[in-house]
């Protein structure tokens, strides 16, 4: 029987004709897909029980304006941090991709569960994450894990980069790319926000470690993160989607506490 993912959706535009091919040829595997704010009563309940993984392509919390003014930041509604941590706590599989590092700013809890977060806004102490549109990049495995079986020997995409926030403390790292991850080599997300795209005035991060693709284990719950994802060049890869189909399996294959 194929197994149950949950696929939640909306917060950053996306391909979505490329990215429900990519789904629907993982094998052995059945996602459905709903959106942001319907997707959170799947979390709520006895819902939980239909699915056996959540993967998370969702980026809420934000509210982004035409006029390039700060944005707007809002929490996630308080029924639905509980809800979210007890389905963590009860053992259900998460596997977080792409922009999902974005989500919900506000929310602590929620960036030390994905053991990483990307950060849109510039703060005293926390500058903001940086990016680079379509880089093509060399990935290689650090760790045997079955996340990363059939890619021992690493594989070459062409997609987003970040250099973001990550709790080495907390995370297993499995994929590095060979891209140089500085405030020199991507861009202010910052700066982009309040639309001076491509620009780094005013913006310095300490270098990053290469660190990709990674697991988080918590007590109860296996829990990923891909940073791949952007758009059709990655959704249509081979290797990404093993890497995904593995990512899948693996974190639905825990026993849940119902």
């Amino acid at each position: 029987m194929a197994r149950q993912v949950l696929t939640v959706t909306r917060g950053h535009s996306y391909d979505r004709n490329a990215f429900g091919a990519m789904l629907e040829s993982l094998p052995g595997i059945e996602c459905v897909q709903v959106e942001q704010p319907a997707a959170q009563r799947h979390f709520a309940g006895v819902e939980p029980h239909r699915w056996d993984a959540y993967l998370m392509y969702d980026m809420p919390g934000f509210g982004f304006k035409p006029d390039h003014t700060p944005p707007d930041l809002h929490e996630p509604p308080g029924e639905f941090r509980e809800d979210f941590l007890r389905v963590v706590d009860r053992g259900h599989g998460f596997v977080f991709l792409h922009h999902a590092l974005a989500a919900w700013p506000l929310w602590d809890d929620y960036a030390k569960v994905m053991g990483g977060r990307f950060r849109f806004i510039r703060e005293a102490g926390h500058p903001d994450s940086g990016y680079r549109h379509a880089v093509s990049q060399k990935i290689a495995a650090v760790a045997a894990h079955p996340v990363v079986a059939g890619l021992e020997d690493g594989f070459t995409i062409t997609d987003e980069l970040y250099l973001a926030d990550i709790d080495d403390t907390a995370i297993t790292p499995l994929l590095v790319t060979d891209a140089p991850l500085t405030d020199r080599t991507v861009w202010s997300t910052w700066n982009a926000v309040l639309g001076r795209r491509d620009t780094n005035d005013g913006w310095r991060h300490p270098r990053g470690s290469g660190v990709v693709a990674w697991i988080r284990e918590h007590p109860a719950s296996r829990i990923v993160y891909l940073q791949f994802g952007d758009g059709p060049d990655s959704f249509g890869n081979a290797a990404f989607r093993r890497l995904l189909a593995n990512a899948l399996t693996w974190v639905a294959d825990r026993p849940r506490v119902l």
